[in-house]
């Protein structure tokens, strides 16, 4: 049986079909799939690298937009603490880069 798309709900606003469509992504992204497969995403769309050529831009923009608005997360604290629980973990990336940034006096 197919479940229906609440965002075909006629009956529900706008900010309760967006409420919801966040805690989709956070329950999607918060598993241990969702997590590898964000961190390829956001990599996918230059986030973690100098944006060179306006594709890159855009797609580095669209990351932005996706972290805030799709997963919730708003804040540049709450921003960073996302990514190092969730993408960086997959990869080990964040134990490396965190402390040498640590090191380097948080450059």
């Amino acid at each position: 049986m197919k479940k229906n798309c609440f965002l075909n709900d006629s009956k529900l606003t706008l900010e309760e079909k967006e409420k919801m469509l966040v805690e989709t992504c956070q329950k999607v992204f918060g598993t241990e799939d969702g997590k590898l497969v964000l961190y390829m995403l956001l990599t996918d769309m230059s986030y973690f690298a100098d944006s060179r050529t306006k594709r890159e831009k855009f797609l580095n923009d669209y990351a932005k937009f996706f972290i805030r608005e799709r997963l919730g997360v708003r804040d540049g604290k709450s921003i960073t603490d996302f990514i190092a629980q969730t993408a960086f973990e997959q990869t080990g990336f964040v134990h490396t880069t965190l402390e040498t940034a640590a090191s380097e006096g948080g450059k």
